[in-house]
């Protein structure tokens, strides 16, 4: 059983489609999405192929799949034409492992909730991050499409570990063994 992980996709319909193809390839269980799926926001330039729209018809496809985090450039108009809910936060119980998931401009890995689980997922920040610090893993998927660390970058999980992937080449960054 496989987990996608993408965040910050920001209304590239260029990336969004390249990010997609790996749900194609790896025919997840779930597609988790942490995030700023459709619009850029004011502190970003438009991303290659900016096209929410496109973006949003892409996206709802994968409906049945998705567990949606909001991001802080989500509002009520996203989810008023997205085919699938947006929660704040969201933890869920898989591999023996409590994970929580969230976008990160609340709660972060420097602002972490009262039981962040085993496995912590944060989008926000643009850039990939899988760590372990005592018994949790902090992991971040980076960004699909506005890196700020220079890799377009998504995560998988499955019952073996946690991966953090180039979207251009996949090829692993890093990856933590559970």
């Amino acid at each position: 059983m496989t987990f996608l992980i993408g965040s910050d996709i920001h209304g590239s319909l260029y990336y969004a489609k390249m990010f997609f193809a790996k749900a194609e390839k790896l025919n997840p269980r779930k597609i988790i999405l942490l995030g700023d799926f459709f619009y850029n926001g004011a502190r970003n330039d438009p991303p290659k192929d900016y096209c929410p729209k496109e973006v949003v018809k892409l996206v709802n496809s994968y409906a049945d799949k998705l567990i949606a985090i909001k991001g802080n450039c989500e509002s009520e108009v996203d989810q008023m034409v997205a085919s699938f809910p947006f929660s704040e936060i969201s933890t869920m119980f898989v591999f023996d492992k409590e994970i929580t998931m969230t976008h990160g401009h609340h709660f972060s890995f420097t602002n972490l909730p009262q039981h962040p689980g085993d496995i912590f997922l944060q989008g926000h920040t643009h850039i990939g991050v899988l760590e372990k610090k005592d018994n949790l893993i902090l992991a971040n998927p980076g960004s699909v499409s506005l890196p700020k660390d220079g890799r377009h970058s998504y995560m998988t999980m499955d019952e073996k570990g946690i991966r953090l992937i180039d979207l251009l080449d996949d090829s692993v960054v890093k990856e933590i063994l559970f």
